[in-house]
């Protein structure tokens, strides 16, 4: 019992950053994942910076020329 509630309200908690994050325009995202993206992101869309949606999307276009670690964030992500 007590794991189904600790389970409810982590899939809660996630549900809520997910859309907040989503509404701010952003992906969900996390440092490792910032680090795997960084370079690709500054090298390929420098003039999406600020603008996590814009980054994700542009990465996507350039899913072909991105890093192994990069491509990996993306599929993990269903992009």
């Amino acid at each position: 019992m007590t794991r189904n509630l600790c389970l409810i309200a982590f899939l809660i908690i996630s549900n809520s950053a997910w859309a907040e994050n989503v509404q701010n325009g952003g992906i969900p995202h996390n440092q490792a994942e910032e680090r795997a993206c960084g370079g690709d992101a500054r090298r390929l869309c420098k003039d999406a910076i600020g603008d996590d949606f814009r980054v994700g999307s542009c990465l996507q276009d350039h899913k072909d020329r991105l890093s192994r670690g990069c491509r990996a964030v993306l599929d993990g992500h269903g992009m």
